[in-house]
């Protein structure tokens, strides 16, 4: 993403990157000859991904939010390493002032998640307004989800990979009450 973003901002726009010569890119503060080359033998084939991936959110009604577009999080936009695109299934406020994110062990212990939907209730009642941020992982991070849905909480599942499918499988009935 940090050098993606460089890209974009020397060049003005991603589409410029892909449209630039390979000296120009080689240029460019640590792109170099190699990475100018790559990008340039890519070219054609990256336009066949990006229009699949186009094709894909549509027929899904995803949001892509690109990192320089005004509905992507602004404080995730401070982080330098923050992804170029969000791909948002659903009505997610990404800027909520009061987010809180839960991760933990993927081995909970029925201790564990009696402590997440305590914590979880807690506060839905002394902090209003709040959003719950998980993984949708085995463990403490689907503890944490169930817990907001049951205590009306919104919650937000960060994937680590794309929306094409769902993992783990058994955690889809939590994902489409979240969405």
């Amino acid at each position: 993403p940090i050098l993606a973003k460089n890209l974009v901002a020397y060049l003005g726009s991603s589409e410029a990157v892909f449209k630039e010569k390979a000296l120009t890119l080689s240029k460019i503060p640590e792109i170099g000859k190699v990475l100018s080359e790559k990008i340039i033998s890519q070219h054609d084939d990256a336009f066949k991904r990006a229009d699949k991936e186009i094709e894909f959110i549509q027929k899904n009604n995803i949001k892509a939010l690109f990192y320089a577009d005004e509905e992507y999080p602004y404080r995730l936009r401070e982080c330098e390493d923050s992804p170029i695109v969000l791909y948002v299934l659903g009505n997610a406020d990404l800027s909520n002032t009061k987010m809180l994110s839960m991760v933990g062990t993927r081995k909970a212990t029925d201790y564990g998640k009696n402590l997440c939907d305590n914590f979880v209730r807690e506060i839905a009642c002394l902090v209003p307004n709040s959003t719950i941020i998980s993984g949708l992982a085995y463990g403490i991070d689907i503890a944490a989800h169930r817990a907001a849905l049951k205590h009306q909480i919104p919650t937000i599942a960060v994937l680590a990979h794309g929306l094409d499918r769902i993992y783990p499988e058994f955690h889809r009935d939590t994902a489409k009450k979240i969405i």
